[in-house]
């Protein structure tokens, strides 16, 4: 179990991004999951240079904070929300082809949903979007 240090509590308070970075690597809250490799190719995609495959957490972060940094935080936030679609449109093709996996498909959409929210909120957020 990873403890949370008093570094983490205000390293959080100083990110605005800290809800969307753990919405987005907790599959339990956002419904679906984002692979390393696909953090970096939005990074690689959006021209973030000397990115290296690390964790998803320190990627996520970097990426954040670059696009952040560079103003591209609504193409990142466009990115993540094609990502979301693309997975929401899986699930409703499951659930068309697996009737009886409606009710656990239903919650991950809805999470899925709620993720696209935040990431929108994300960019709202963002003076300089």
């Amino acid at each position: 179990m990873k403890t949370v240090s008093k570094r983490d509590i205000r390293e959080d308070r100083n990110n605005p991004y800290s809800g969307v970075e753990r919405q987005l690597l907790n599959t339990f809250f956002s419904g679906i999951y984002i692979s390393a490799k696909e953090f970096l190719d939005i990074g690689r995609d959006m021209k973030i240079d000397n990115l290296a495959l690390k964790s998803r957490e320190l990627l996520i972060k970097e990426i954040i904070s670059r696009a952040d940094k560079n103003e591209q935080t609504l193409e990142l936030a466009n990115r993540l929300v094609v990502i979301i679609s693309e997975r929401v449109k899986s699930y409703q093709i499951l659930t068309d082809n697996y009737p009886k996996s409606i009710g656990i498909i239903s919650q991950l959409v809805q999470k899925a949903n709620a993720s696209k929210r935040l990431i929108q909120g994300m960019v709202r957020a963002n003076p300089y979007g």
